[in-house]
């Protein structure tokens, strides 16, 4: 689970789009709620155990990865004018 959430943020965490993370992170988590409080008839997880297990884990969160480089920052600067 955590390796392939790394390799999401790794790929997609780019400088404007942390907004796009959480908000898939935030559809993957409630997946993951469901999915496990499926496995038995009655709820396996509720909220608070369900964070907590994910804690235990360490469920990675979206971040940005990408650098600004000096290179950027000049174009940046120059499109401005």
């Amino acid at each position: 689970m955590a390796q392939k959430l790394r390799g999401y943020w790794n790929y997609y965490g780019v400088i404007g789009n942390l907004k796009s993370l959480s908000v898939v992170n935030e559809a993957y988590t409630k997946v993951l709620f469901k999915w496990l409080n499926r496995r038995f008839q009655k709820r396996s997880y509720t909220w608070a155990g369900f964070n907590e297990m994910c804690k235990h884990f360490g469920k990675p969160a979206p971040r940005i990865v990408e650098i600004i480089t000096r290179q950027q920052e000049f174009r940046w600067d120059v499109s401005a004018r």
